[in-house]
């Protein structure tokens, strides 16, 4: 999958994970004194988001593999499937009415991708009719964006995004948030706290620039996804049952003497010789038709 390829995605199944009373147990770094974007620059290494060497302590995060995101109270997470090969390719975590998708790539060794990429995308967001600006945000530049849609009154509607870009050491996260949080910076307070205690785990093996890195689902949710869409799959079924048996034809017994060519009390029916049956079911043989060929005589005369 291309870093910014246009692949469908689904979801596990829509199986949501949900994730109990654990934001106090998330470990964050010591910071600097003041606020990154604030009263200080953001910096990566010592605000987040963190590289695995950086920051081995992972207890108290969700384990995706190469990424482990912190266990906020209550948060609702949907794995992102890569339609055609199955692969966890990046992650959906829900701040009330917004949503942030998450996903990690391949980097070069020494030069980040964000500045590379930033342009590609809002080229490809004005391609789409839509816009995209750079704005600096509290961990760098970031993009800010209306991405055309579809209201449900069939008209063009325009929604706010917001592109994340964060260069780590081999690695690049990028975020996509969209809803309320996209446009206000208050709602969008909570979604840069919790990208800021994102941990990755890349790996050593080597890969090209920009190849996303496959994620593994939590212990239990792929069983979790599979009863359920066996539960589904069985309620499909016995609703189609139940559609197929209301619109068959009942037959009353009335019809159904009907359909055995026999009618009460309209007499003698047919049979296929032309004769007919009588009240008994008897057959009877079909009578001589009429004929106008002149008679023999019953008295001949011989002279």
């Amino acid at each position: 999958m291309g870093l910014f390829g246009r692949k469908k995605t689904a979801s596990v199944d829509d199986v949501d994970v949900l994730v109990g009373d654990g934001a106090d147990d998330v470990i964050r770094p010591e910071p600097a004194p003041g606020e990154p974007g604030v009263d200080r620059d953001w910096d990566r290494a010592g605000d987040g988001p963190y590289d695995v060497a950086e920051w081995p302590d992972l207890e108290g995060r969700v384990d995706l593999g190469a990424l482990r995101l912190p266990a906020v109270a209550g948060m609702q997470m949907r794995l992102d499937i890569e339609q055609g090969t199955g692969r966890v390719v990046g992650a959906t975590v829900t701040f009330g009415a917004s949503q942030a998708q998450v996903q990690v790539f391949a980097a070069p060794r020494t030069l980040g991708l964000w500045d590379e990429l930033r342009p590609e995308i809002a080229r490809g967001l004005v391609d789409a009719g839509g816009a995209a600006e750079t704005v600096q945000g509290v961990m760098g530049k970031e993009l800010h964006a209306r991405m055309p849609g579809r209201a449900p009154d069939g008209r063009v509607a325009f929604q706010p995004a917001r592109f994340l870009g964060i260069d780590g050491p081999r690695w690049f996260l990028r975020v996509v948030v969209n809803g309320p949080a996209a446009a206000d910076d208050a709602q969008m307070a909570p979604v840069l706290s919790f990208v800021r205690s994102i941990v990755v785990r890349r790996g050593d093996e080597p890969r090209p620039p920009r190849e996303v890195l496959e994620l593994t689902a939590p212990q239990g949710v792929l069983e979790a996804a599979a009863k359920q869409a066996q539960a589904r799959r069985e309620q499909a079924a016995r609703a189609a049952a139940e559609q197929v048996a209301q619109q068959a034809p009942s037959l009353a017994r009335q019809d159904a003497t009907q359909l055995a060519g026999i009618r009460p009390g309209a007499g003698p029916a047919s049979t296929p010789d032309g004769g007919s049956t009588d009240g008994a079911g008897r057959h009877r043989p079909p009578e001589a038709a009429p004929t106008e060929a002149p008679k023999a005589p019953s008295n001949p005369e011989f002279t």
